[in-house]
């Protein structure tokens, strides 16, 4: 047997103090009566004034005395080591995910908690146990196999990392199923705070679930009004009471050095989430500032979650170079879009390398060496690509970058859904002849004949630069003239003209991302959040995949053509998985799946079986107490 906590134990002092109360008598009355009293009865009258008596059995004083000691018993939080003391060969799973970070009691958090009641399993565990340990959040990760050493065993639990990844421990099951199949008597034990779906295996979860007060810091977003920078910063209550916070917006400029801009104050309900509004000062160095950071400056339960960031991007229009004969349809659609500068020309030379300004009365291309931020080549291709900017192909054949697999007559489309096809797709249009494409391995399919493996329209990147086809020419088909249209190069636009290292600049902590690098450039640097540094060389540049694992702000940055390309962003911590988890109770104990809920490693909790007993002892005191009256 353990105990929880030993101080109840000063309450042992009740119990002579109750036999002190039996000892003691009422003080007797002295009454003066007329009698003669005999010499026997002066001994008497003498032991009737003592203040005590000699200590009787006494049912009711027993009672009382074993009442005591059960509450003393009761409040020490008793435990019985009953988990598997005789397993021949033990599978334990620790949840590393963000909210075990969540504090749990004494300045522990989940994670140190567990940690300690699975190094109190190890330790009860027989001779010659065969020991598996398991860390699991996104994904599972077995961190000792079949071991008999205890101590390797503690070492490897004690040495277990906390993360800011979300997930649970339905992931491992496959590793545990596997490790397990090992022996028949095998035993499982789950040490976590989160409920999860672990189907029919049987197994018994170890759960650290506490209520705790929690708030996060969910986004941050901004906006420019007439030159003046409103934040706004969304924060959500996950505890049981309204809660009262101020929130510090603190800007980070290119150098790395963090300014206050503004504080604030919110009241926030129960369970709700509300929406601040921060105004820096437009005089102040908030011109200077990349990033914006929103933290709370009060910290909870969970620290992970009470800051969140935004990076301040540069405002400008982006130069577009259309290259064609005559296609009003794409002409106007682009100039119909907001933050676009359009140039029309149907010289291919202007568009190998760089243009500048020059009109004809028909082209208004540039002929100085500036480069454009979008290509359109509309049925005509220079003999040499521009080295940079992104390039939308129409009604097109291009072998180097993709492979014309023929033409098909009078068919009708359909947008499928994609990044560039939001709210359209699904839907259909007519056309008289249309190029199909086989879609190479950086290329995703936008625009398809039936179902048909092959593609009328497909978008990409190639070798860190974006890249979009359609095989048609806009004035055989009646798209041009449906309100799919302006919709589609809307979307188009978006991802072509968005020509950084990276996909976007928010994500979350345990997310996946492509680097967007040149093979033509020097190697790819990727700054983390403390300092470190990871490098790709220029031929793994284009198409990288780094998984984020930390919180805060990253830098990317590649050398190009003697131009540095830099890009921030920043991973968040995944507030909307891990800032409030169902708790592991809900999984009460089921004859069906096996699952037995316990808060100590190995262990029964019998703090209720004493109450109920306490209980019983109460009422029986007391009817013995009537009857004696």
């Amino acid at each position: 047997m353990g105990f929880g906590s030993l101080w109840p134990l000063a309450l042992l002092v009740l119990v002579p103090i109750i036999i002190l109360l039996y000892i003691l008598k009422q003080e007797a009355k002295q009454q003066s009566f007329s009698s003669t009293m005999l010499w026997q009865e002066v001994y008497r009258n003498i032991e009737a004034t003592k203040p005590w008596e000699k200590l009787k059995k006494n049912l009711l004083m027993i009672l009382q005395i074993l009442t005591v000691l059960l509450f003393i018993l009761a409040l020490m939080g008793p435990w019985l080591k009953a988990l598997g003391s005789q397993a021949s060969q033990v599978v334990l799973v620790l949840d590393t995910s963000a909210s075990m970070d969540t504090l749990y009691e004494k300045g522990q958090t989940r994670l140190d908690a567990a940690k300690e009641a699975a190094c109190s399993y190890v330790d009860d565990l027989p001779g010659g146990a065969v020991i598996h340990v398991i860390s699991s959040n996104q994904q599972a990760v077995l961190v000792l196999s079949n071991s008999k050493d205890k101590t390797e065993a503690k070492n490897r639990i004690r040495g277990l990392e906390q993360t800011s990844l979300s997930g649970d421990l339905s992931g491992s099951l496959g590793l545990v199923q596997s490790c397990a199949s090992q022996s028949e008597d095998a035993q499982v034990v789950f040490f976590t705070d989160t409920a999860f779906d672990k189907g029919d295996m049987e197994a018994s979860v170890v759960s650290f679930y506490n209520e705790q007060v929690n708030l996060s810091v969910d986004t941050v977003s901004y906006a420019e009004k007439e030159e003046v920078l409103l934040v706004l910063v969304q924060v959500t209550n996950y505890s049981d009471e309204e809660q009262s916070r101020e929130i510090n917006l603190y800007g980070e400029d290119a150098q790395g050095e963090e300014t206050l801009l503004d504080i604030a104050s919110v009241q926030i309900p129960a369970g709700e989430s509300q929406a601040v509004y921060l105004e820096p000062d437009a005089d102040g160095p908030v011109a200077d500032m990349q990033v914006l950071r929103a933290e709370l400056n009060e910290n909870d339960a969970l620290e992970g979650d009470n800051t969140s960031w935004c990076i301040l991007q540069e405002t400008r229009e982006s130069r577009v170079l259309l290259l064609t004969n005559s296609n009003l349809f794409v002409e106007k659609a682009f100039n119909n879009l907001a933050g676009i500068e359009l140039y029309r020309t149907s010289d291919p030379e202007l568009a190998e390398g760089q243009s500048g300004t020059e009109t004809d009365g028909t082209d208004t291309a540039q002929n100085s060496r500036e480069a454009y931020d979008l290509y359109i080549f509309d049925e005509i291709v220079p003999d040499t690509l521009p080295i940079s900017g992104s390039i939308l192909f129409i009604n097109c054949e291009h072998q180097d970058l993709f492979k014309n697999c023929g033409k098909v007559e009078g068919k009708v489309l359909t947008f499928v859904d994609s990044d560039v096809t939001s709210y359209i797709s699904g839907d259909t249009f007519g056309v008289n002849q249309s190029y199909l494409y086989e879609v190479p391995n950086w290329g995703r399919s936008f625009l398809k004949v039936g179902n048909d493996s092959d593609s009328a329209g497909f978008y990409g990147i190639y070798d860190g630069r974006r890249v979009a086809v359609m095989g048609f020419d806009l004035h055989q088909t009646d798209l041009g003239l449906q309100a799919e249209f302006p919709v589609l190069i809307s979307g188009l636009a978006d991802y072509l003209l968005d020509s950084g290292l990276t996909e976007e600049t928010s994500y979350t902590v345990g997310d996946s991302i492509m680097l967007h690098g040149s093979t033509r450039g020097s190697e790819l640097t990727l700054v983390k959040p403390g300092g470190s540094k990871q490098t790709m060389e220029a031929s793994e540049a284009a198409g990288s995949y780094v998984q984020l694992t930390q919180t805060g702000v990253y830098e990317v940055s590649q050398e190009l053509e003697g131009t540095l390309k830099q890009q921030k962003f920043f991973a968040g911590f995944p507030s909307a998985l891990e800032s409030c988890v169902e708790s592991a109770q809900s999984m009460m104990e089921d004859s069906e799946n096996g699952v037995e809920i316990q808060t100590r490693a190995g262990a029964l909790e019998i703090r209720n079986y004493i109450l109920i007993l306490l209980l019983l002892l109460l009422v029986g005191e007391w009817i013995l107490y009537i009857r004696m009256q």
